[in-house]
């Protein structure tokens, strides 16, 4: 249902001064002007930040890579290798040299990802389909094990997700389901953000830049404090609107700012880490603004027999207004995990409540009959992977979750990983996943055209996979995965009794298919190749007797394929020159005559000169081969904007 509300949860209006920018900008280099004054004076500090620097720099080989330690796959580290699903690796060197200056371009790096930008601040992003302002919704995002899901209308507000991308150590992005360990809304895929521990960040760090598009300006600083590591981080960014149309009066600019604190210590057998983040962001110049913020503790112990405990609590905040509506949303979650080994056997279990304290005021006719609104849900899991052989491994895991909306659901999870040889694996699965509802399909209403929907359920799937991860040689690896999805009881817009009010129901179905693969090849030992490709099938349609009367919305609006290919080249030893090509092809949409979205392809170059170990110049350009294109069009959610070619000048300095 695309209503004035829904447009307005895809949006957050407002204005901020170009002086307010120019102040946060003049305060943070006076910061960074008194912190250089005092790294200047501890030159032994400096020189191990040189040295910092250096290994940071350095470019993973693809030994390196293959076992690098990720832990969305089975909430427990093993190498990359090992891990049986779909997941692909974003690490920090990815990103400086991608020349990316926000989390969403960032992921464009991912193959397995659809990423379509909406505005200057909105993003339409999701894996394996149904993507769009209003689809988007079955793709679970974490920052550091905090979801940033939003239960009012489903999915993620990217304007609200706020990461100093140095702060970065990797991204871990599975594409597939992942309920049994994290349960509903990760339906499609995954993806978590995991920064770099507090003694990794010791020193100053600045991280800036400006272009014809767009100003930013990050500086961290890190030190050590009775006996714990902190790290210090401010960020301020600006963003001029996107292309269009002759006539349009609105303004989809985009700036803001957002500081963190991070304290961590403890020993290799106990350690915590305490983490709190505040942002302000605006939207255009009517006067509304997105704020808030969170904090999170965290607890490890390792027992005497090797198990583990985890144990994490967060409390989170977030405002956000516009023209005719306001919402605040609080957020509380405790969760815990023991991970042990039996033999054979490796163990993770545990359990998680997470409550929301909702407010929603709006004076449109779209509405709630109570502003106020409590949201919970608590789950408790468990998975055996079980070592059948020293090659071959099944998981075996299920999930119960009971939410507020729709009671109990279950989430199974079943997969049998072979490794051939210690740099093969083969993998398969079969999992099943839910969408929970969310308010406004339960509780949004217009006075004689929309009613209440108490008795929408949560969206299913069962989905089934396999694929391969191979490193053919010291030179070359590949990840080949192919899906079959299938999902029942998907939201469409009915008639009630033939006629108004509307009513949101359970009425969808259908299936999606299709392959992911991607792989690196080091041409020399300068010289690095990366390329990506994804295709996606589906068949949506109405359960028989039902009407949808907002076409197959469900179905999202996704391109046939998608392929990259990135080009990494070191220039000495203190130059580096980077090239991405991507192509994306048509959108279609039923009942639409030719494409909603024609395919485009486009190519970023970036080259970054290291005048120093501590000190990088750079200069980068995005979208080289059109003057503008156009990524997602869904005009009926917020006014179309295209995306057009861009110079950006950058400086990173410190550790």
């Amino acid at each position: 249902m695309r209503t004035r509300l829904g447009r307005a949860q895809g949006r957050a209006c407002g204005g901020w001064t170009l002086g307010a920018v120019k102040r946060s900008a003049a305060l943070g280099l006076a910061l960074a002007a008194g912190l250089v004054g005092q790294a200047h004076a501890e030159e032994l500090a400096a020189d191990q930040a040189a040295e910092r620097a250096v290994e940071q720099l350095r470019t993973y080989s693809l030994e390196d890579l293959t076992n690098l330690r990720v832990t969305t796959v089975s909430k427990r580290a093993e190498p990359l290798i090992q891990a049986p699903a779909a997941i692909y690796v974003i690490t920090a060197d990815d990103i400086r040299r991608s020349g990316a200056t926000s989390l969403p371009e960032a992921l464009r790096l991912a193959p397995n990802l659809e990423v379509a930008r909406i505005n200057a601040y909105s993003y339409a992003i999701t894996a394996r389909g149904m993507n769009s302002a209003e689809s988007a919704n079955k793709l679970l995002v974490l920052v550091n094990g905090r979801s940033v899901y939003e239960p009012i209308g489903s999915g993620v507000l990217w304007q609200q997700v706020d990461v100093v991308l140095s702060n970065i150590d990797r991204i871990e992005v599975v594409s597939g389901p992942g309920g049994t360990l994290w349960g509903a809304n990760a339906v499609n895929g995954v993806i978590n953000v995991i920064t770099k521990s507090a003694k990794d960040t010791d020193g100053l760090r600045v991280d800036g830049g400006a272009g014809d598009r767009q100003r930013n300006l990050a500086l961290t600083y890190g030190g050590v404090l009775g006996g714990s590591n902190y790290r210090l981080s401010l960020q301020t960014f600006e963003r001029d609107g996107l292309d269009k149309a002759p006539g349009d009066p609105t303004d989809d600019s985009f700036r803001g700012w957002q500081g963190s604190a991070r304290l961590g210590g403890g020993s290799p057998s106990l350690g915590y880490t305490l983490v709190a983040n505040a942002y302000d962001n605006r939207v255009g110049n009517d006067g509304g603004n997105l704020w808030g913020g969170d904090v999170m503790g965290r607890v490890f112990k390792t027992l005497s027999g090797g198990s583990r405990i985890d144990a994490q609590a967060y409390v989170a905040s977030d405002d956000r207004s516009a023209r005719d509506t306001h919402e605040r949303r609080d957020t509380f979650n405790v969760q815990a995990q023991m991970a042990s080994t039996f033999g054979a056997h490796e163990v993770v279990w545990g359990g998680e409540y997470r409550l929301w304290r909702e407010y929603f005021l709006s004076t449109n006719a779209f509405h709630f009959a109570d502003p106020r609104a409590t949201i919970s849900l608590g789950s408790l899991f468990a998975q055996d992977e079980w070592a059948l052989r020293p090659d071959l491994k099944a998981t075996i895991g299920l999930k119960l979750e009971e939410n507020s909306y729709s009671g109990l659901d279950w989430l199974p999870n079943l997969r049998l990983a072979w490794a051939p040889s210690p740099d093969s694996l083969l993998w398969a699965a079969a999992s099943r996943a839910v969408r929970t509802p969310n308010r406004i399909e339960r509780e949004l209403q217009a006075d004689g055209f929309l009613a209440p929907s108490p008795d929408f359920q949560s969206e299913t799937l069962w989905a089934y996979e396999a694929g391969a991860r191979v490193q053919l040689s010291t030179r070359a690896s590949l990840s080949v995965s192919g899906f079959y999805n299938v999902y029942n009881d998907l939201r469409i817009d009915a008639f009630t009794n033939g006629g108004l009010p509307i009513v949101l129901r359970n009425g969808g179905e259908g299936e999606s298919w299709g392959v992911e693969a991607w792989g690196t090849f080091d041409v020399t030992p300068w010289w690095r190749l990366k390329a990506g490709l994804n295709t996606l099938r589906k068949d949506f349609r109405v359960k028989a007797g039902e009407t949808d009367l907002a076409r197959l919305q469900i179905a999202g609006m996704d391109p046939k394929y998608q392929a990259q290919l990135r080009s990494q080249m070191e220039l000495g030893p203190s130059a580096d020159l980077d090239l991405a090509l991507r192509r994306v092809g048509e959108v279609t949409s039923a009942g639409v005559v030719g494409p909603v979205t024609p395919a485009y392809t486009e190519a970023d170059a970036r080259i970054g000169w290291r005048v120093r170990p501590d000190l990088e110049l750079s200069l980068a350009g995005f979208n080289l081969l059109n003057d503008h294109h156009l990524e997602i069009d869904d005009h009926t959610t917020a006014p179309l904007r295209t995306i057009p070619r861009s110079v950006y000048i950058g400086l990173r300095w410190g550790f």
